[in-house]
């Protein structure tokens, strides 16, 4: 993927130093992490960050044309090679703590479609760790957990998710999106291991039904 000074091996999205560029580096993350490593994305970004402000004079507008530089580059190198950086569908699962329910939705669904669909996952009040029941339910059913961890709201300003799903809030957190979606989903907290397996099987459930509706419908039954 990429063999320029700029390319390099699979590596997590790396934490920005600076969180005015942070919104940026996501969006690019989503637009084109399905064809490039995370590494070449973020070196490229920060080589035309750097490039940029030691020659700006106003620094204002950095954070637009930094974006649009580089989304440039990588849609010409996208293109070179037949593919296009249109954005994937994004899905944001929503619950109070950000411990079972959408940790699990977002576990199933990335695991279900891959990168294909960019799914995030948060809590209105991210305490307490994940719930060490909904991570041996998906490590039972083999999907991966080593990725996971709480993450609390950041509003955004740039683009917004296709579909909001809240499991047990009502509070419509401050995140833009074409549609709000409420599931009615059991709390795995405090729950017997049994109980968990039927709300995992509950929001595979659901799952299945938004990928269909989202144009995913090869779903692996």
């Amino acid at each position: 993927m990429g063999n320029s000074r700029f390319s390099g091996s699979q590596k997590g999205i790396r934490i920005m130093s600076s969180d005015r560029y942070a919104i940026v580096r996501e969006d690019l993350h989503r637009r084109y992490g399905q064809y490039f490593y995370a590494r070449t994305i973020d070196e490229l970004l920060d080589a035309t960050i750097a490039e940029a402000e030691a020659k700006a004079k106003i620094d204002t507008f950095l954070p637009i044309t930094v974006e649009r530089e580089v989304s440039e580059i990588l849609e010409e190198r996208a293109e070179a090679k037949g593919r296009s950086g249109t954005a994937r569908p994004e899905v944001l699962f929503v619950c109070e703590r950000n411990a079972g329910r959408s940790q699990l939705a977002s576990a199933i669904t990335t695991h279900a479609v891959g990168d294909r669909v960019f799914v995030r996952s948060v809590g209105l009040n991210p305490v307490g760790g994940i719930d060490p029941q909904a991570l041996e339910v998906l490590q039972e059913r083999g999907i991966p957990t080593g990725h996971l961890y709480q993450k609390e709201i950041v509003p955004r300003t740039v683009h917004r998710a296709n579909v909001v799903v809240l499991m047990g809030v009502d509070e419509v957190p401050g995140i833009p999106g074409d549609r709000i979606e409420r599931w009615d989903i059991a709390d795995p907290a405090g729950q017997p291991i049994e109980k968990v397996r039927e709300i995992a099987d509950d929001i595979e459930r659901h799952v299945k039904e938004l990928l269909v509706e989202l144009g995913k419908a090869d779903y692996a039954a």
